[in-house]
């Protein structure tokens, strides 16, 4: 989105250059006044003020029109500065993250994005930083550890669900006492504030991350 957004200052900025390229020549042509001096002074130009006439017209038209040159050039780079200074959504839009097992999926918006991702700050990344997993190396949170568990875990629903009552990576047994979440509540202090929208919005941050940076999410410390 960075590049976008230089490549539109950039065509801007060329487009106002061309403009003032225009206007600079349009004021270097010479003016009405030196061929009037040229025609008193000359007894056969003097006997043709018809052609001078025309002439300025033809002058002054053309000044205007690289005057008006120059004023759409302005126009249209002060636009595309104003858009590419705008706030850029579309990495977020692009994005599809699936929120059951069904195929269902959803857009997410920058603000649920941001909200997720400072949720999971707060409360997972002491030992998820990054989308790894400090305390056990070999399950990270990328996407196909996440599809790998039982039940898969690659979608909103499923780790809402571990989040409420988390399961060994075989689905066997519970570790609430030994994991954050809903159902152990009383031993993590930090989950008795959490609502299921936000357990959700956490769940969509993680999925967004394995979908955008899946070479660096849940990585380990080559890259965190």
């Amino acid at each position: 989105m960075a590049c976008r957004r230089e490549v539109s200052v950039l065509v801007a900025l060329c487009l106002v250059g061309l403009g003032a390229h225009a206007f600079v020549v349009s004021s270097g042509r010479v003016a009405p006044g030196a061929g009037a001096s040229a025609a008193s002074q000359s007894p056969a130009l003097a006997s043709l003020p018809s052609l001078e006439a025309a002439a300025s017209g033809a002058e002054e038209a053309s000044c205007w029109s690289f005057a008006s040159r120059f004023l759409a050039g302005a126009a249209v780079g002060a636009f595309l500065l104003a858009a590419s200074a705008s706030p850029a959504r579309a990495d977020v839009d692009d994005v599809l993250v699936p929120v059951d097992g069904k195929g269902k999926t959803v857009m997410l918006t920058k603000e649920g994005l941001n909200r997720g991702k400072r949720l999971f700050n707060n409360a997972c990344a002491t030992c998820h930083v990054g989308g790894g997993t400090r305390t056990n190396q070999n399950v990270g949170l990328g996407i196909e550890e996440l599809k790998g568990s039982t039940p898969p875990r690659d979608n909103i629903e499923s780790l809402v669900d571990y989040q409420n009552n988390p399961t060994t990576y075989d689905g066997l047994k519970d570790i609430s006492e030994v994991h954050p979440s809903i159902r152990g509540a009383d031993i993590w202090p930090k989950m008795q504030s959490m609502k299921q929208s936000d357990l959700y919005d956490i769940s969509a941050y993680m999925l967004y991350m394995t979908a955008t940076i899946p070479e660096k999410w849940g990585g380990g410390k080559q890259y965190y």
